[in-house]
């Protein structure tokens, strides 16, 4: 029977890895984790690919108003919600792709005022360190699973008033059930943002470089002691664009690589020394790794997870660190 078990785990992560485009001889992917790239597409090309979607959202609500006359076979709110999700979506691209071309034009100007120093000008960085906003995560998650829900309800609304369209309804049904994860992983999210509140973590110095140490202290979040085990997950990721399926079926993902790992671990005893007061991080960076470029599309940067668990709740947060070679 354990045989069976562990044969049956291994092949399940396999074709996880596989999906992800990760496999033999490639750095494991991170299912789930969170991207610093927004979508798979950047600059002039995210703003140009938005703009289409802006201008049908446009058209579907002077429409939906009676600014333009046209033939509605459906209710004026459905439509307004139709039009409302083609411009949200085209102006988060275009925007995106606005943001990403100042970004670029900025980076490239600060690269010849001061070259070999990329942690000036690569990231907006704090000397004193970074913050996690698990406020902030909760309210994306939250935003991902309403547009995922507002997706579906044209679905629902042919599937209920439309004779013979039931395998709208199914289909629709389906999906709203896959959608409950997204809404798990929301109560999880705002569970942790009501225990532990929002994240800090100070640097020991600016920046840190490959062959070096990297020291940090996380500043204890509320009720430290209601946690079991706290563990420091210490990662180069690369970010790649990932293209699978063909022609109609093709769909492009953006996928995190680990390319390093460290892990530290801090028991319940351990963890007791430090309530109310900065919890210290160590590791020792390998001198062979990629450096930090978060400028880059899909860029490449290092980050500590740290991981609480404990009953109820358990504590989560992610933190970049500054990790550059040495010039």
């Amino acid at each position: 029977m354990t045989f069976t078990i562990t044969t049956t785990t291994e092949t399940t992560t396999t074709i996880e890895q596989r999906m992800l485009g990760s496999g033999p001889g490639l750095p494991p992917a991170l299912p789930n984790y969170p991207a610093q790239s927004a979508t798979t597409i950047d600059g002039s090309s995210a703003a140009l690919f938005g703009l289409p979607f802006m201008a049908a959202g446009v058209f579907i609500g002077l429409a939906a108003f009676n600014v333009i006359q046209t033939r509605n076979h459906a209710p004026l709110w459905l439509i307004a919600i139709l039009g409302a999700m083609f411009f949200s979506a085209g102006f988060f691209l275009f925007a995106h792709g606005i943001r990403g071309m100042i970004r670029k034009a900025s980076y490239l100007r600060k690269v010849a005022e001061a070259p070999g120093q990329p942690w000036l000008f690569d990231f907006h960085w704090h000397p004193e360190g970074i913050s996690f906003s698990a406020f902030n995560a909760m309210l994306g998650r939250l935003t991902g699973a309403l547009v995922w829900n507002a997706f579906l309800v044209p679905f629902f609304w042919v599937g209920y008033t439309q004779r013979g369209a039931w395998p709208f309804l199914v289909i629709a049904s389906v999906f709203a059930l896959i959608g409950l994860i997204a809404w798990v992983r929301w109560a999880q999210m705002l569970g942790d943002l009501l225990r532990y509140g929002n994240s800090f973590l100070a640097y020991d110095e600016f920046p840190y470089f490959l062959g070096g140490t990297l020291r940090a202290r996380l500043r204890a979040p509320r009720h430290l002691a209601a946690v079991n085990s706290l563990s420091f997950t210490l990662r180069c990721v690369q970010e790649r664009y990932v293209t699978s399926g063909t022609g109609n079926n093709r769909r492009s993902q953006v996928v995190c690589y680990e390319l390093y790992k460290d892990v530290a671990t801090l028991d319940h005893d351990r963890l007791a020394n430090f309530v109310g007061a900065e919890i210290p991080v160590e590791f020792r960076l390998p001198a062979d790794k990629l450096t930090t470029s978060l400028a880059d599309t899909p860029p490449t940067y290092w980050q500590i997870e740290a991981k609480g668990e404990a009953r109820g709740a358990d504590y989560q947060a992610y933190f970049l660190v500054p990790v550059y070679k040495k010039p």
